[in-house]
């Protein structure tokens, strides 16, 4: 196996056993099918320090990917994306298309169930949802959150990080 991958699983719920992890077995199985092997799976709390701590060790490590699962939500502690974003000194900007798709999904969820939302708060937490590293490449959400792929910068050494949400239906 040539190529090697670090896998980030984010959550204080799965760090501290309330929720199993489906996410890092499952990913790490999947990368073992595809010849890549793993080097290490480490579970964060939902902590910035924490998250940034886990990049910076399986970078230093010399593996060629890096994975995380969870932390794109729209709630205040999930911050995967921006901290990789920051990792990857990679600025974000708002992407009006994966807004209004994200917008789209949510309102055809609030509809099916019921849901009655805010619709100040609705937008704030689409908008959190819809910020792109620069260079990034998106991957459509299978929920509300996208996955992104996160090259270094241009010109400059280090592993890409693949972001991928925490629900592991909208992650597999």
């Amino acid at each position: 196996m040539a190529s090697r991958a670090g896998i980030v699983v984010t959550g204080t719920e799965v760090l501290t056993g309330r929720v199993s992890d489906r996410n890092g077995p499952w990913l790490a199985e999947q990368l073992r099918l595809a010849g890549v092997d793993v080097a290490n799976v480490i579970v964060v709390g939902d902590r910035p320090d924490d998250l940034r701590a886990a990049l910076r060790f399986l970078a230093g490590s010399g593996v060629n990917l890096i994975i995380t699962s969870g932390g794109l939500g729209p709630t205040a502690d999930d911050l995967t994306a921006e901290i990789v974003a920051d990792f990857q000194h990679r600025p974000t900007a708002l992407d009006p298309a994966l807004e209004q798709r994200i917008a789209d999904i949510i309102a055809r969820l609030s509809a099916g169930r019921g849901w009655r939302t805010n619709p100040d708060a609705t937008a704030a937490a689409t908008r959190k949802q819809a910020l792109v590293p620069a260079g990034a490449t998106v991957l459509e959400p299978v929920g509300t959150a996208p996955g992104l792929i996160v090259p270094p910068p241009e010109g400059a050494a280090g592993p890409p990080v693949v972001v991928l949400p925490g629900p592991p239906f909208e992650l597999q």
